[in-house]
């Protein structure tokens, strides 16, 4: 098997948990520091440059070269970090219960959803997603998670551990759609998906938001299942503070306008979405675990940059 064999198949799944069951938080942290290094070395990797990209636009294209590039290590490291705190906390859960401050709006939407209140959960790659999705399976909401839609043996294995903490996995596809509809419908599920991933292969999508300013391939079908289920759309994310604890919020409710032409609908409704997931990944940049470029085309914009 060569390495990138390994890294396609079911290892690095396997490894992350031997290690989250065998290693301390210390000691994981910073051989999360060390390999954060290393995958930072090489600057001009797709992951590399694609972080940039995200960065830049979303500063606004204010960093500079030297900015840029000790932005796209410390994105790196915190990267690095979260999955395997994701790992450790995976095997120690009540630990992890320990550290987490819930928003009061993230409470009311737990109450919410024990009340058999429909929600949609949308969420930046911020902080340590896949924590924050789990725990929100533990504080008792049961969720079902869209997910990417062509997954490796990688993505499949990690589908493998958010199943078996009891949520709910679908691939995207036109039938997944369909049966987390009848889920909410039916049993009560809150859905919950990524905001902010674009869709790849997508260059000509017919509904392409504004996000941080540009027009982007972005998911929208968010607004037509509010729209036919009534459900609550919310943008909900963890993120990690200073003090070391993880702090989960939410917003309220975000109330949709209507338009007579459906392109406008969609699209103006979700930049409303993308503009609360914005304010949700501004002060933690460094923490928005975005690894594939948003806006490609921004990328010959820093040519000179990277």
């Amino acid at each position: 098997m060569t390495i990138k064999d390994f890294f396609q198949d079911t290892g690095p799944i396997g490894l992350g948990l031997w290690l989250g069951r065998h290693c301390s938080l210390s000691s994981g942290r910073r051989l999360a520091a060390v390999v954060a290094r290393v995958i930072s070395a090489f600057q001009s990797t797709k992951m590399m440059k694609a972080i940039k990209v995200n960065q830049w636009v979303a500063s606004d294209g204010k960093l500079t070269r030297a900015a840029l590039k000790a932005r796209s290590r410390a994105v790196t490291r915190n990267i690095v970090t979260a999955l395997f705190e994701y790992f450790y906390y995976y095997q120690h859960v009540e630990e992890a219960k320990q550290r987490i401050i819930l928003s009061p709006e993230l409470k009311a939407m737990l109450e919410d959803s024990q009340h058999g209140r429909l929600q949609i959960l949308l969420g930046p790659h911020l902080g340590n997603f896949d924590l924050f999705g789990m725990m929100l399976v533990k504080f008792g909401l049961k969720t079902v998670v869209l997910s990417y839609p062509k997954p490796n043996k990688t993505y499949l294995a990690q589908n493998q551990l958010r199943e078996k903490v009891g949520m709910r996995i679908m691939p995207i596809s036109l039938s997944a759609f369909r049966e987390a509809k009848k889920l909410m419908m039916q049993e009560g599920y809150s859905l919950v998906t990524g905001v902010d991933r674009p869709i790849e292969g997508k260059d000509d999508q017919k509904y392409k938001p504004a996000f941080f300013g540009r027009p982007a391939n972005l998911s929208t079908y968010y607004v037509r299942l509010a729209r036919e289920t009534g459900a609550a759309v919310r943008v909900a994310c963890g993120v990690t503070r200073e003090d070391g604890t993880f702090y989960y919020d939410c917003t309220p409710p975000i109330v949709f306008e209507n338009y007579d032409n459906l392109t406008d609908d969609i699209v103006l409704n979700a930049e409303k979405v993308m503009r609360e997931a914005e304010k949700f990944i501004l002060p933690y940049l460094e923490q928005w675990a975005m690894f594939y470029p948003i806006w490609p085309e921004a990328l010959t914009e820093i040519q000179n940059l990277l």
